[in-house]
């Protein structure tokens, strides 16, 4: 991922206009790749781990 220096001389209104624009752009980004994104983000099943852990035994005995 890209780091970039943020720059401390803004002032707060500078700083959260900048806010708000990259938050609109994610948002548009988002609507117009949205399927893409899922698809992109969509585990492999080949890679995927389906053995869950066994959070207690079945032969447990529940005392009431």
């Amino acid at each position: 991922m890209l780091q970039h220096n943020i720059p401390d001389y803004w002032s707060a209104e500078q700083a959260y206009a900048i806010y708000e624009f990259l938050n609109d752009i994610q948002e548009r980004i988002w609507k117009q790749y949205e399927f893409q994104f899922i698809e992109l983000l969509r585990p492999d099943p080949d890679e995927v781990d389906d053995h869950q852990m066994d959070l207690f035994e079945l032969d447990d005995k529940i005392e009431f």
